[in-house]
C-alpha cells in the first residue's frame, strides 16, 4: 500500500510505502507501483498505532454484559438500579463501577434486599473487591471455603466482601462456554476505532488456561499483544509476547520491603522484569525500597503510580524504572479523589511532568474496564488535568498534548524507546483527519480516519 500526502513527525506532503507488513520507503514523491493500493491522506497526521500499555481484556468483556454503577451519584440511585437488573435477569446479576463515596456501603445484607434470592456479584470501582449477596454465597460455597480475601464477621460468617479473590470466583461462576474468545471481536474493534494497534494485558497470576482462552478467540486482525505472565507459564499465541510478571500490592498485605524484594529477586533470576501495582503512597515507597534492595533489571515498571510523593520520582529514575501511568483517572474519578485523598496528597496523583523532568520513563494505559477505554481522554486529562467539574489537580503536572500523546507511543519494556513511522518498522499505523497541531488542539477519537494493522 502506499499512503500519499501524509504529515509524518511534523513534515507534510511525506508518502509512506507498505509491504510485507512493515514501512518499506518513507519520502515526498514516491512514485506509485503497478496496481498498488493508494490511500490519500490529505495531510492527515500518519502515526505509529497508539499503544494502550494497560488493560484487563477479561474483564473489560465481562463489563459489557454487566450494570455499569460507575456514573451512580446516590446510594437511592444505586438500589434503583441493581433492584431493576435483578428484576430484569433471569441468571446472575453482575455489577461494576460501585463506589462507596457515591453508592453507599455494601455488604451482603443491603445487597439481599434488593435482588432478593437472585445471586448477585457487585464489583468495586477499584476491581480489588466483589461483594456477594447470600444466593451468590450460598452458590459459591464460600461459607464453609478456606481461601484467602473471603471476609467474615465476628461470628465467622461471610460478609459478602471478597478481597483479591476473582480467580476463586470466577471458576464458580463461570458458564458452561466461556463468552470470552468470542467477546474480544468486539473488544477489537472498539480499540481500532480509537487508533489502538498494541495491547499490554495487565490480567495478574496468569495461567496457561487464560493463554488458551486467548488463543480460542485471537484473530491477526487484532492489535498485537503482549500479556504480562508469571515466570513459567507459556505465551504461545502468534501475535503475542510475554511481558513482565505482574505483581499486585495491597494495604491489607503489604509485605515488608525484604519480602517484596525476595519476590522481585526470584523473577528476576527466573529471567522476568516485574510490573508492581502500586496505587498508594506506602505501596510505592514499600516497591522503590524493594527494589533498590533486589536490583532492578531492564523492562522492570511501576503500574499506575497513583500517588508518587516528594522524592520518589528521583528514586525511580536512579533505578531505571518505568511508570505505566492512567492520566484518564483524572477525568473519570477526579472529583471522588477530591472528597477521599487527603489535601496533600492530591498534587502527586497519576503525575506526568515531574516524572519526566526527574528522568523516569513514562507510558500511559486506559485500565479499562477500570478507566475510560479511549485513550484520547487520558490525552487530554494529561494535558488538562481538570475534572468531571472542572477542578485542576496537581497543575504543575501539566504536559503538553504532544508529550501526552507521546505516552502512548513509547515502549516501557524496552527502555522507553518511541515508536515512529520509519523504514523497517511495523505497519501499524493511525491516520488522522488533519495535521497533529490541530487533532491535538482538542484530543479526540473523532480524529481517527484509519487505523491499519500489519
Amino acid at each position: 500500500m502506499l499512503i500519499r500526502r501524509a504529515e509524518v513527525d511534523g513534515i507534510d506532503g511525506i508518502d509512506v510505502r507498505i509491504g510485507g507488513g512493515r514501512v518499506v520507503e518513507v519520502g515526498a514523491g514516491l512514485a506509485r507501483r503497478n496496481g498498488e493500493p493508494t490511500v490519500n491522506a490529505r495531510g492527515g497526521a500518519l502515526l505509529p498505532g497508539l499503544h494502550d500499555h494497560h488493560v484487563h481484556l477479561r474483564a473489560w468483556a465481562a463489563a459489557r454484559s454487566s450494570v455499569r454503577l460507575a456514573d451512580v451519584r446516590t446510594p437511592a440511585e444505586f438500589d434503583r438500579q441493581v433492584r431493576d437488573a435483578a428484576a430484569r435477569a433471569d441468571g446472575w446479576v453482575r455489577g461494576v463501577g460501585w463506589h462507596e463515596s457515591t453508592a453507599g456501603d455494601l455488604d451482603r445484607h443491603r445487597l439481599d434486599a434488593l435482588t432478593g434470592d437472585r445471586p448477585t456479584r457487585i464489583q468495586h470501582r477499584t476491581g480489588a473487591l466483589w461483594v456477594l449477596n447470600s444466593a451468590a454465597l450460598a452458590r459459591t460455597g464460600a461459607a464453609g471455603s478456606t481461601v484467602d480475601g473471603i471476609e467474615r464477621d465476628p461470628a465467622g460468617e461471610p460478609t459478602g466482601r471478597l478481597w483479591r479473590a476473582d480467580d476463586w470466583l470466577r471458576e464458580r461462576t463461570a458458564p458452561a462456554r466461556d463468552p470470552f474468545p468470542a467477546t474480544l471481536a468486539a473488544l477489537a474493534a472498539e480499540a481500532t476505532r480509537f487508533g489502538v494497534t498494541r495491547w499490554t494485558d495487565a490480567t495478574p497470576g496468569r495461567s496457561d488456561a487464560e493463554t488458551d482462552a486467548l488463543a480460542a478467540g485471537w484473530s491477526a486482525r487484532y492489535p498485537e499483544l503482549v500479556v504480562m505472565s508469571p515466570p513459567g507459564t507459556r505465551t504461545d499465541v502468534p501475535g503475542l509476547r510475554r511481558g513482565p510478571h505482574k505483581i499486585v500490592l495491597d494495604d491489607r498485605t503489604l509485605p515488608s520491603p525484604g519480602e517484596l524484594a525476595a519476590i522481585i529477586g526470584e523473577s528476576h533470576a527466573a529471567g522476568s522484569p516485574v510490573a508492581v501495582h502500586c496505587v498508594t503512597a506506602e505501596q510505592l515507597v514499600t516497591f522503590v525500597a524493594a527494589l533498590e534492595e533486589a536490583g532492578p533489571v531492564r523492562g522492570d515498571r511501576v503500574e499506575h503510580a497513583g500517588i508518587v510523593p516528594p522524592g520518589h520520582a528521583a528514586r525511580l529514575a536512579a533505578l531505571r524504572v518505568a511508570v505505566v501511568t492512567n492520566p484518564g483517572f483524572l477525568a473519570d474519578r477526579g472529583d471522588a479523589y477530591l472528597r477521599d485523598v487527603p489535601a496533600p496528597e492530591r498534587d502527586w496523583l497519576y503525575p506526568v511532568r515531574s516524572l519526566l523532568d526527574a528522568g523516569v520513563t513514562v507510558a500511559a494505559a486506559t485500565d479499562v474496564p477500570f478507566g475510560p477505554a479511549d485513550p484520547w481522554v487520558a490525552v487530554a486529562a494529561a494535558t488538562t488535568r481538570r475534572t468531571g467539574s472542572g477542578v485542576v489537580l496537581g497543575p504543575d503536572e501539566r504536559v503538553s498534548p504532544a508529550t501526552a500523546l507521546a505516552l502512548f507511543l513509547t515502549d516501557p519494556d524496552h527502555g522507553g524507546h518511541r515508536r515512529r513511522v520509519a523504514v523497517g518498522q511495523p505497519g501499524d499505523l493511525c491516520l488522522l483527519h488533519t495535521p497533529l497541531a490541530v487533532a491535538l488542539a482538542e484530543p479526540s477519537a473523532e480524529q481517527v480516519r484509519a487505523v491499519l494493522r500489519d
